[in-house]
């Protein structure tokens, strides 16, 4: 029962970093210096090797975390600037 719930977790995980990666990949590159944040090339770099980090590893083990702490992080605080800027 545990396995199967950690195994959820883990597949609930890597959906999020992939959605926060591709989120990045549509939001406009102008709004990132905007929001006085990294580019746009720079923050598709940290998911991209977030989401590798999170797919090889899992979410579960200390590499992996590192991937879910850079895209929740996006998710939370970047995404929700950019699209405070974009929607004006």
């Amino acid at each position: 029962m545990l396995d199967t719930a950690m195994l959820v977790v883990d597949w609930l995980i890597r959906a999020l970093v992939v959605w926060a990666l591709i989120d990045c990949i549509m939001r406009p590159a102008a709004a990132f210096p905007a929001i006085e944040r990294q580019t746009k090339v720079a923050w598709i770099t940290f998911l991209a090797l977030a989401t590798v980090f999170v797919m090889f590893f899992g979410a579960i083990s200390l590499i992996g975390m590192l991937g879910v702490v850079i895209g929740v992080y996006y998710l939370v605080d970047v995404r929700t600037k950019v699209l405070e800027i974009t929607r004006r």
